[in-house]
């Protein structure tokens, strides 16, 4: 008797977990600045302050880096969302 695998697609779809927030980090990279803001889930309060410093130092470039909680779903034809997964406590 021979064994037999079957496979099947199946649809995934990925996105910012409902419960998490973006954050956001930055630093200047002007040669030796080393200017960063505190990590912060206020893009616009990030934005400002990257704009203030250049303001002040005439600094243009930065680095940013954005930070989520993915979630990853299951797509299933003709069946409801699954539910969400809470977010797991830090360790």
């Amino acid at each position: 008797m021979s064994t037999r695998r079957v496979f099947r697609a199946v649809q995934h779809a990925i996105g910012t977990h409902p419960q998490s927030e973006i954050t956001l980090t930055a630093h200047c990279l002007s040669a030796g600045c080393g200017w960063t803001p505190a990590a912060t889930a206020d893009l616009k309060a990030a934005g400002l302050a990257m704009m203030t410093h250049t303001g002040r130092t005439g600094h243009p470039t930065f680095a940013r880096t954005y930070e989520d909680v993915a979630l990853v779903r299951r797509l299933e034809l003709n069946e409801g969302q699954a539910g969400i997964p809470p977010l797991p406590t830090p360790r």
